[in-house]
């Protein structure tokens, strides 16, 4: 990381600092004081490598002229803004808030006793915010904005499964065996939320939205072992208790977002499936609903990884690949991501017994992921994995 600077050209006394200063809790600070007439070219010539953390402006010297010409370049879109007079204390002007301006401060925010203590803070904020690749300038602009609406309108409500109205004697051996494996699968979803919030520090918009995912997914293994101790089956909490293990094929955020398209679209298949083989109403109305539920995530993940891969070559490629490698071999039964991430030993075994249900429900669960993989690419001919395998070669050319 560079060593932070700041821009005095402010109204300064002869013994502002000049070149460094110490900051107890960040070291030393570089200082310019670049002449206000010249603020212009300070900072078209200014190393792009620096880190410009703050800078403080005189009042009285058109601070409107000095700020907007800051904004205009956008590597200094995260350099905090304070003005300074005397006449701060009254209401701040609208062109503060359009050009984000951090504070209107008094000259002893400038002056050598209070100086250290004004860096201080001006750095906390700068170091404080995420250094987000989509950064939206209002937070309401963010995808995630728009995905939480459509979300808190479709979720389920807990009132909508009676659980005093399981009928005990429709229930079988092989439906508790699969809604056993089910509800453990489901405790994945805890480790896979700490990954994205790991993965995706720094951002802001789809760490948002992994706080909604992670809260509602928790909800599948809860509903169902809530399901299982009514009927006198109880679930140890060592199947909670695990931390995913780096997937290497995962390494770019736009391969993890369409591994987990493809993992949401099958597992909205497979709990279809399930629906259709049993006969006990309250369990069959849970997965049904837990089927809409993945289906809705895999909508919202695909969204998030258009907003990656949209300009961004390296990211699309990413993707396309990672659904190359999830589509193309399904030797052996359907592979889930599940079952690959899951250490149990019965997760893997057991995702391969819900998998034989219905080998056409996943069909039509791959069709729709390779919808998402045409409007991805552009290329409304990819048909199979082998179009995918065939576009990423043309795409290396």
């Amino acid at each position: 990381m560079s060593t932070p600077r700041i821009a005095l050209p402010a109204p300064t006394t002869a013994d502002s600092p000049t070149g460094r200063l110490t900051v107890p809790a960040f070291g030393d600070i570089a200082v310019d004081r670049p002449a206000r007439a010249d603020w212009q070219r300070y900072l078209h010539e200014l190393d792009p490598a620096a880190d410009l953390a703050a800078v403080w402006l005189d009042a009285d010297a058109e601070p409107l002229t000095a700020v907007r010409a800051l904004r205009s370049h956008t590597r200094f879109d995260r350099t905090r803004v304070y003005v300074v007079g005397p006449g701060t204390a009254g209401p701040v002007p609208g062109w503060a808030e359009a050009l984000d301006v951090e504070d209107f401060v008094k000259p002893g925010a400038v002056a050598p006793e209070g100086l250290t203590a004004s860096v201080e803070l001006a750095l906390r904020a700068h170091r404080a915010l995420m250094a987000d690749d989509l950064y939206t300038d209002y937070y309401l602009d963010m995808t995630f904005n728009r995905i939480f609406d459509w979300f808190e309108t479709t979720r389920w409500d807990w009132t909508e499964v009676d659980l005093d109205g399981i009928e005990h004697g429709m229930l079988d051996e092989r439906t508790v065996d699969f809604l056993t494996e089910a509800a453990v699968i489901e405790f994945g979803t805890l480790p896979g939320a700490h990954n994205f919030l790991r993965e995706w520090q720094g951002e802001a918009s789809f760490s948002s939205w992994a706080l909604q995912w992670g809260a509602e997914e928790s909800r599948h293994s809860l509903i169902q072992a809530r399901y299982l101790d009514r009927i006198g089956v109880k679930l140890r909490s060592k199947h909670a208790l695990y931390k995913r293990e780096p997937y290497p094929q995962g390494d770019v955020r736009s391969a993890t977002l369409m591994m987990n398209v493809i993992s949401e679209s099958r597992a909205s298949a497979l709990y279809k499936a399930l629906a259709a083989h049993v006969r006990e109403p309250v369990i069959r109305k849970i997965w049904r609903l837990l089927a809409r539920d993945e289906a809705r995530h895999c909508r919202a993940f695909s969204v998030f990884m258009r907003e990656l891969c949209d300009g961004d070559p390296a990211h699309r490629t990413a993707a396309l690949r990672m659904a190359y490698i999830w589509l193309a071999d399904r030797r052996g039964g359907v592979k889930h991501p599940a079952g690959l991430f899951y250490p149990h030993s019965t997760s893997t075994a057991g995702i391969r017994r819900i998998e034989t249900i219905q080998h056409d429900s996943v069909d039509a669960a791959d069709a729709k992921v390779m919808s998402i993989v045409r409007l991805l690419a552009d290329d409304d001919s990819l048909e199979t994995p082998r179009d995918i395998k065939a576009k990423l070669r043309a795409l290396a050319r």
